[in-house]
């Protein structure tokens, strides 16, 4: 990329930093789009425009080094990165999730069982805090903020410039799918990966008690003869293909976007699984964003198939992550208590301990368990999500904050490390305009 692009990026951090640090009083971020599901509740709050931070800066193909601005979504980060063979070496399953979004929360998809999260693989952050400052972060440049930004959810600042590493990828990739039974036999094959990788890309699917699916990526440079890649973006949903195929290839885009199209499988809560629904959407229409939107509507209004078959239930939308010893235990538990399915399991690695609000163990393997559906319910709101909680705590677990939380303010800082915490509110934002962590995770600010 030529210099004006990074001049072009200074001129909108300035103008996003002039309008913040001309304005007084609470603050809030305004963006198009969000992909927080716990609730809010509205506050008089100034709201600064960062849409306009969306953009990719440079791409250093020998270096495998992308910096783009905050709001890139992993969508154009990943249409940037392709044409050079290279891909971000986590890209989270949704095409609106944000860079900053996914470094600032806890982004993760297949790539992690070699790479761990997303925040494992930036190399540097620009943080705009709550004054108008810009503060360069890194491993070694401010580290107490680099290792307290990831799940600090905006509560600390804006990422405007995010430095991430990038990995060689094929055209294609070629998919093994591998039934099992025992789910210890599922765990104890997932942890040979994550010890011994085999694969390039790595991550199952959870079904009914005896019926797991892991699925193994690999790329490759070209198709079979005879082969055609399969196509997911339209009429055939992936994750029904789970168990209809043992081998599948799709070329890497897809592959990396494989989720999208029907937000896994939650497509069929807004009825975008029926054939009539999918053709009269057509395929640019299915995909996260619309299934999103559609959601958000229907919190005002009762749109979605969800409410008119369960008027009595709860949302209930987590990603927990347990250690690999504990998996099996806490899907029976899950399973027992809680009953969703299906249930995405996503292992990951933990390269480096130090980050504060997220601190997990480095001496094991990690399994991600992302479920987001609908309970029918008879107990008060909110029930099933703290039951998530207490399952997570049991199993020796950590959950993320993307969604609905039910912690007390002791329960809730004895997750997330208050003293690192509060130090770096008070460095990054000492007056308190943007709202605090537990006020954001809990609270609904």
């Amino acid at each position: 990329m030529s210099s004006a692009a990074w001049a072009a990026h200074r001129n909108r951090v300035e103008a996003m930093a002039a309008a913040l640090a001309g304005s007084d009083g609470p603050v809030r971020l305004r963006k198009s789009t969000s992909n927080l599901f716990r609730p809010r509740e509205e506050a008089r709050r100034t709201e600064i425009d960062v849409a306009s931070l969306n953009h990719v800066i440079e791409i250093d193909a020998e270096a495998c080094i992308a910096e783009v601005e905050g709001m890139t979504t992993y969508a154009d980060l990943v249409d940037a990165t392709l044409p050079y063979g290279l891909a971000p070496a986590i890209v989270p399953e949704l095409k609106s999730i944000t860079v900053g979004g996914a470094t600032t929360g806890i982004g993760i998809e297949s790539g992690a069982f070699r790479y761990g999260l997303v925040h494992d693989m930036v190399d540097e952050l620009d943080v705009m805090v709550a004054d108008g400052r810009v503060l360069t972060c890194s491993r070694e440049q401010r580290p107490e903020l680099f290792y307290g930004f990831p799940n600090s959810y905006g509560s600390l600042g804006y990422a405007t410039r995010v430095r991430l590493r990038l990995i060689p990828v094929q055209p294609y990739v070629r998919l093994e799918h591998t039934r099992f039974r025992d789910p210890e036999e599922l765990f104890a094959a997932i942890d040979e990966e994550c010890a011994h990788p085999t694969c390039a890309f790595l991550d199952g699917v959870y079904f009914a008690p005896g019926d797991y699916v892991l699925t193994r990526a690999h790329c490759v440079e070209s198709l079979p003869a005879g082969t055609e890649a399969s196509d997911y973006t339209w009429m055939r949903q992936y994750w029904e293909s789970l168990r209809e195929r043992r081998e599948d290839y799709l070329s890497i885009h897809d592959y990396l976007w494989r989720w999208d199209t029907d937000w896994f499988w939650c497509s069929r809560n807004v009825g975008a699984h029926l054939k009539p629904v999918r053709l009269l959407l057509g395929r640019k229409r299915l995909s996260s964003v619309t299934y999103q939107k559609i959601m958000r509507a229907s919190r005002r209004w009762p749109l979605s198939l969800l409410h008119a078959v369960r008027p009595r239930s709860e949302s209930v939308i987590q990603d927990v992550d347990i250690p690999i010893a504990s998996a099996a235990a806490f899907l029976a538990d899950f399973e027992a208590e809680i009953g969703i399915r299906p249930v995405w399991i996503c292992p990951f690695v933990v390269p480096e301990a130090g980050f504060s609000l997220f601190q997990l163990r480095t001496d094991t393997a990690y399994i991600n368990f992302g479920f987001w559906d609908m309970v029918r319910s008879s107990e008060p709101d909110g029930y099933y999500n703290a039951r998530v909680e207490a399952l997570v705590a049991k199993h020796g677990g950590k959950k993320s904050l993307y969604s609905r939380s039910t912690y007390d303010e002791a329960t809730f800082w004895q997750n997330y490390d208050r003293p690192a915490y509060e130090a770096l509110k008070r460095e990054c934002d000492p007056e308190g305009r943007f709202p605090g962590l537990y006020e954001k995770a809990v609270q609904r600010g």
